[in-house]
């Protein structure tokens, strides 16, 4: 349609502009008026490497006076000039045409302008697009896994031809693997295969490892993990304490009442703590080699520590949490007998944060102490500390304002967290060497979720996990670990840990492990409550942590 409304404006105010000069001397010619007969022109979609019919745009001189030169150009890339008769001169009131194609050259929007020149007023046009691709999948591995583009809303469970709307698109598996990627791929980090949508590509996914070696499902969340030098994962359940082979296939099983704790010395021997402190030796083969006498009064969640040579720690918590609490660290030889013991009563209520032990065998308390203000009833903190012993029991240092987690690597640095609260995660990370002395502190801000647990493997990996915090921190969602770097003080590449269904969370992770062969052992359970709708043992492999394939 043309712009009728400006024509007519501009020849009336030349018209009045006559009336009102007292001679033709004073007359001022209008200024000459270019005007395209539309504001956009939308070509639709057409296929990358394919040229659209033509569309015919009309150029008016909407002036009473003639234009000596009128050109047109387009400023953008995917849309050319076919013809173009506007190219002379053009005398007032007269049209010339353009012919305008378009020609996509990558797939997604395409937008140009076309412009009139020639006069002191011109116009333009915007020309849109659409290109349109395709991705050709052509062989998968069977029914392994599913090749899906991320964030476009597509998947192939099977060769598959697809239209593309995007110039890039990144081809993943679900789940997620190793792929082996063939065709027009180009491997990016993840594993991903990267495509420039210029034209049809064909891909293939040729092979397919995947990031889980092996899982089991068990009826609550396991208390513990653990793996022995040669391989073989120990798990203490609700009940019974379980060794597996590297490939999940139960060894022996023991009954073990009310076990809170399991850990391992050098010879792969196993001590249980039970909910009232005693401890429980266990042979390579699952038998029973001797049980402590010392008890605490109430049943409690206690702590335990054994060093390779088999020097045992026990933390007991005692007293009422309505009244006081303290706690008691007790020294048992391999044999059991105890060598030293000391109570902590530094306040109205001592709380216990962890137990750690070196190579050497020296042992490692974090705590905290509070007390209950008389008026008010509430909690008031007095301090929180991680301390360092003597295979004696002779204290070596201590350092103040611990983080909540804390884990001790063979030489004896320690390496302590403070989570930030809120679903965005996040924590405070604190290094301090095995002289007491901090290192350096770091705050680590890219972090999937809230941070619960971290422990250093026999190699001196750091393996730290968590979950996500949904619906603003009031939900769980997926669980997740990742191995920190402690070079570049940065997080390793993030695994997730779906949910029992494999749709979401939520998933409380509670034990990590390396195998000798870098594998990753996880357990968890599929609820944020213990013990409620059941939990996990998984394996996965070890190239999730640094996300080399």
């Amino acid at each position: 349609m043309l712009r009728q409304p400006l024509l007519s404006l501009l020849l009336s105010a030349s018209v009045l502009s006559a009336a009102c000069s007292d001679s033709d001397d004073e007359q001022k010619p209008a200024p000459a008026v270019l005007i395209i007969d539309r504001e956009a022109v939308d070509f639709g979609e057409m296929e990358v490497g394919q040229t659209s019919p033509e569309h015919l745009v009309t150029v008016r001189n909407a002036s009473p006076s003639a234009v000596e030169s009128v050109s047109v150009k387009v400023e953008g890339s995917g849309f050319t000039i076919a013809a173009n008769t506007c190219e002379r001169f053009l005398d007032a009131g007269m049209e010339c045409e353009v012919r305008v194609r378009f020609s996509p050259r990558l797939a997604g929007p395409s937008e140009a302008r076309l412009k009139v020149e020639g006069a002191p007023d011109v116009d333009s046009a915007v020309l849109k697009g659409m290109g349109v691709g395709y991705v050709e999948v052509r062989s998968m591995p069977g029914a392994s896994a599913h090749v899906v583009a991320d964030g476009d809303g597509w998947s192939c469970g099977e060769p598959c031809k697809v239209a593309v709307r995007k110039a890039q698109v990144t081809l993943r598996t679900a789940p997620a693997g190793f792929p082996t990627w063939g065709g027009d791929c180009t491997v990016v980090a993840g594993g991903g295969c990267s495509l420039t949508i210029d034209g049809t590509k064909v891909v293939s996914l040729e092979a397919f490892e995947s990031l889980l070696r092996w899982g089991a499902w068990r009826s609550s969340q396991p208390r513990s993990v653990a793996v022995t030098a040669g391989g073989d994962i120990v798990v203490l359940e609700v009940g019974q304490l379980q060794r597996l082979s590297s490939t999940g296939q139960l060894l022996w099983s023991v009954p073990v009442g009310s076990g809170v704790k399991m850990v391992l010395d050098g010879a792969s021997n196993a001590y249980v703590v039970d909910s009232l402190g005693r401890v429980t030796r266990y042979g390579a083969n699952g038998q029973a080699l001797w049980t402590s006498s010392e008890a605490a009064e109430n049943p409690r969640g206690h702590d335990l520590a054994v060093s390779a040579s088999g020097q045992v720690y026990v933390l007991l918590s005692l007293g009422s949490h309505e009244l006081a609490t303290q706690l008691k660290l007790i020294a048992l030889s391999s044999q059991v007998a105890e060598r030293w013991s000391l109570v902590f009563n530094e306040g109205q209520f001592n709380y216990p944060s962890g137990l750690a032990v070196n190579s050497q065998g020296e042992v490692y308390l974090a705590g905290s102490v509070h007390n209950r203000d008389a008026t008010s009833g509430q909690s008031v903190f007095v301090k929180s500390y991680l301390r360092k012993y003597s295979v004696d029991g002779a204290i070596r240092w201590e350092a103040q304002g611990a983080g909540n987690l804390f884990a001790v690597n063979a030489e004896g640095a320690a390496s302590t967290l403070s989570p930030n609260g809120g679903p965005t995660g996040g924590f405070a990370h604190r290094w301090i060497g095995a002289n007491g002395v901090t290192q350096w502190n770091e705050v680590i801000s890219n972090v999937p979720g809230v941070v619960t647990l971290e422990t250093f493997s026999p190699s001196g990996t750091l393996l730290i996990g968590g979950h996500e915090l949904l619906a603003g921190g009031t939900e769980i969602g997926r669980g997740w670990f990742a191995a920190m770097n402690l070079a570049t003080r940065a997080l390793g590449p993030v695994t997730y840990v779906e949910g029992s269904t494999g749709m979401g969370g939520p998933v409380r992770i509670s034990g990590l492990a390396l195998t000798p062969t870098g594998h990753v052992v996880v357990t968890g359970g599929f609820s944020a409550i213990r013990d409620q709708d059941g939990g996990f043992i998984r394996v996965y492999d070890g190239r999730v942590l640094t996300g080399v394939p």
